[in-house]
């Protein structure tokens, strides 16, 4: 069957993501080679938590480091993009959001779970799309979604960002229910986060609602008290992390370690986040990092944007910056983040200083700052000690300055870094000359030549409706 557009009329189900073949996490399908396999409820699931973890540690995720100063593009296109050149070929993941385990797999997988009254497992899955669908939206803006996948429309509608968050919010509040119904059984050890644990997804899915209500809150402030209810009811304990899975075989590799092998050089350590760390002692800057090269060698050096300056390839290619530490946080087997237990917290310090004020609320606020380095040393392995005790001093802007800057320390490689920054542009993180950092991506040409309903490239706004206010 041709495919016409990824979001339209003529698209077939994928089963799997193409670069999963051999994975051992995948149970064989044993059946006739000319016929097209039937997938089951099971083999749906691992190719959705697959593609959720693709799309986490993919292109979208890479750009966003390196446009927050965790990282830095030090050759090739990479140090294009540093300088804040994109182009329509960096929005791929808008056409994988809905293709190899994306939406259409979702769908036909929660009308699998449903057949069989397995409401458990369709919450599970319902969490996946909400959080897939929230993610999109952050960063395009307007995207296809309730006339997306339908046989019938081959060219849908882009819905409002609005829109699509309500949608998502509706869509984790009935995951929620039916995680909490009791009804059929669950995943089990399909589940790769939790063995199918009902409780540990409904508190996951009350921190993404938290998190989403805080992707508004920069023009509708009530949004701080929502995302304070939900994260009141979200993840508390590092136990409860929503994290990849991963392991040593190669086909199952941390997409971090494959690109730092298969594209070397081409990303190093952005000098803000390797100051910030040096500035603390921070016990996290290891984990994070090698130490550099040549006359670097034995320091932790980090890369400025938008230039090859203390990296390979300059006039002295023996001298490089720090990379991201390939035993550490970009080992093959790193279970990367999500969304976890310190971004709860996270996420109730900062609306709790937007809704408290200080000084009135600086011991609830400093109590939630302390949960999420708490959680923040648990997860890593590391004493967050220091941090607590600087903390416990602050007051006032400087109390709410610590908060976003412990967060974007914590999120190392998360997606999410940007959208705290286009939210609150902090940290005050040095620009590309002086230029703003990228408000979203383009819309894939593959889904703009065959729907008018996607604008080109010329006619996309700089920025989504949710970031009225540019850094």
């Amino acid at each position: 069957m041709p495919r016409r557009n990824s979001t339209g009329r003529a698209l077939g189900a994928v089963l799997l993501a193409g670069a999963l073949v051999g994975c051992e996490f995948i149970q064989p399908i044993e059946s006739n080679p000319n016929l097209v396999p039937e997938a089951s409820l099971d083999q749906l699931f691992v190719s959705i938590q697959v593609n959720n973890m693709l799309m986490e540690e993919g292109q979208t995720a890479r750009l966003a480091q390196v446009w927050t100063q965790h990282l830095a593009g030090v050759d090739r296109q990479f140090q294009t993009l540093d300088q804040y050149v994109f182009t329509q070929s960096e929005g791929d993941d808008y056409t994988n959001f809905y293709t190899g385990g994306g939406l259409v797999d979702i769908r036909r997988a929660i009308r699998l779970a449903n057949d069989v009254n397995r409401r458990v497992y369709a919450g599970v899955l319902k969490v996946y799309e909400a959080y897939r669908l929230g993610m999109l939206a952050s960063v395009f803006g307007d995207v296809a979604y309730s006339e997306a996948v339908d046989p019938t429309i081959e060219t849908p509608v882009l819905d409002s960002q609005a829109s699509v968050y309500a949608a998502a919010q509706a869509l984790l509040d009935e995951a929620i229910t039916d995680l909490q119904s009791g009804t059929g059984a669950g995943p089990g050890s399909t589940d790769f986060a939790f063995g199918g644990n009902a409780a540990r997804w409904v508190a996951v899915a009350r921190t993404i609602k938290a998190r989403f209500y805080m992707h508004w809150a920069e023009g509708t402030p009530a949004n701080y008290g929502n995302a304070i209810t939900q994260a009141n009811q979200g993840i508390t304990t590092s136990s409860g992390d929503w994290v990849a899975r991963h392991s040593s075989a190669t086909t199952e590799n941390n997409l971090w370690y494959t690109f730092s092998i298969q594209r070397s050089g081409y990303i190093a350590a952005g000098e803000y986040l390797v100051d910030a760390l040096l500035a603390r002692s921070d016990p996290r800057l290891p984990l994070y990092f090698t130490t550099g090269s040549g006359a670097f060698a034995g320091q932790y050096v980090g890369s400025p944007p938008g230039t090859r300056n203390r990296t390979g390839g300059g006039a002295d290619p023996g001298q490089s910056a720090s990379q991201i530490n390939l035993d550490g946080s970009g080992a093959p087997d790193y279970a990367q983040p999500f969304v976890t237990c310190a971004e709860n917290y996270f996420i109730l310090a900062e609306a709790q200083y937007r809704t408290l004020g200080s000084p009135a609320g600086d011991a609830t606020i400093r109590t939630s700052l302390d949960n999420a380095l708490a959680c923040e040393g648990a997860r890593k392995g590391v004493s967050m000690a220091a941090a607590q005790a600087f903390n416990d001093v602050l007051t006032g802007t400087a109390l709410f300055d610590e908060i976003m800057l412990q967060k974007y320390m914590s999120l190392f490689l998360n997606i999410e870094t940007w959208n705290d920054y286009k939210r609150t542009c902090r940290p005050a993180i040095v620009t590309y000359a002086g230029q703003r950092v990228p408000g979203r991506l383009l819309y894939p040409e593959a889904e703009e030549s065959p729907n008018p309903n996607v604008p080109s490239a010329t006619a996309q706004p700089a920025r989504n409706a949710n970031d009225p206010n540019p850094c």
